[in-house]
C-alpha cells in the first residue's frame, strides 16, 4: 500500500522539522518513508525569477514547476511499489498549493495547459495536513532566517499567504489543518497521530508517542 500525503503551510509554520520526524517516526514502523523537497523551492535557489514582470515567463516557470512536480510525484510512486514494502510518500506542498500564489485566471490558463482538472490534482492525495504559519499562534517565532527562499516579510503577508494556501486545498475532503502552538512539538504530534488514522494504525502511533 502506498500513502500520499501533502504537508503544505504558511511560511515559518515548521514543515521541515515535521517532514523529519515522520521519516524517523514511521520508519520504526516499517514503512519505506520519502520526502519530496518543495519545488518552488528548488526552482528559485536554480534561479528561477518568480517575481519577474514579464507574463510569459512568469507562466512559463510555474507550468515548467507543476510538470516537474507531478513528474517527480509519479517517479517516487514507481519507486515506492519497487520497494515492496508500505510506502509513505509526503510531498512538501502539492500541486494544488500553485494555485495559492498566481492570479484565477493564470491558474485557469495552467490547469488547460497541462491537461489536468481541480479534482484530478486534489485526488492525487490521500490527504492533506495544513501547518499553519508561526505568524498566526506564535508571532515571537516568524523569522526568515531559515529559509532564503522565504520571500514573505511581514506577519500580514505570511497571515494572507497560509490563508490563501488553506482556500486552495478546501476541496480536498481529508484536510487537516494543525493551528499554530507556541512549541513545535505539539503541532508534530498532531500530525503524527493524522498520518496514524489514514494509515488505520493509530494504536501503532500512540503506543509509539507514550
Amino acid at each position: 500500500m502506498i500513502t500520499k500525503i501533502v504537508l503544505t503551510g504558511g511560511p515559518c509554520a515548521g514543515k521541515t522539522t515535521t517532514n523529519e520526524r515522520i521519516e524517523e517516526f514511521f520508519s520504526k514502523l516499517g514503512y519505506a518513508v520519502f520526502t519530496l523537497p518543495e519545488a518552488a523551492t528548488l526552482f528559485i535557489k536554480a534561479g528561477a525569477e518568480f517575481l519577474t514582470q514579464d507574463p510569459h515567463l512568469y507562466f512559463e516557470i510555474h507550468r515548467n514547476m507543476m510538470t516537474f512536480l507531478l513528474q517527480m510525484e509519479d517517479s517516487f510512486y514507481e519507486i515506492a511499489k519497487a520497494t515492496g514494502k508500505p510506502a509513505l510518500i509526503i510531498n512538501d506542498r502539492g500541486a494544488m498549493d500553485l494555485s495559492a500564489y498566481m492570479k484565477p485566471e493564470d491558474w485557469q490558463a495552467l490547469l488547460r495547459a497541462i491537461g489536468k482538472t481541480e479534482e484530478e490534482l486534489l485526488g492525487r492525495y490521500k490527504a492533506v495536513f495544513h501547518l499553519c504559519t508561526s505568524a498566526k499562534g506564535a508571532p515571537n517565532s516568524y523569522t526568515l532566517s531559515n529559509n532564503s527562499a522565504r520571500m514573505e516579510e511581514t506577519l500580514a503577508e505570511a497571515i494572507s499567504v497560509d490563508d490563501n494556501l488553506i482556500r486552495a486545498w478546501k476541496g480536498h475532503p481529508n484536510l487537516h489543518v494543525i493551528e499554530s502552538e507556541e512549541f513545535v512539538k505539539d503541532k508534530i504530534d498532531k500530525v503524527l497521530i493524522g498520518i496514524g488514522k489514514v494509515l488505520d494504525i493509530q494504536e501503532q502511533v500512540q503506543e509509539m508517542m507514550l
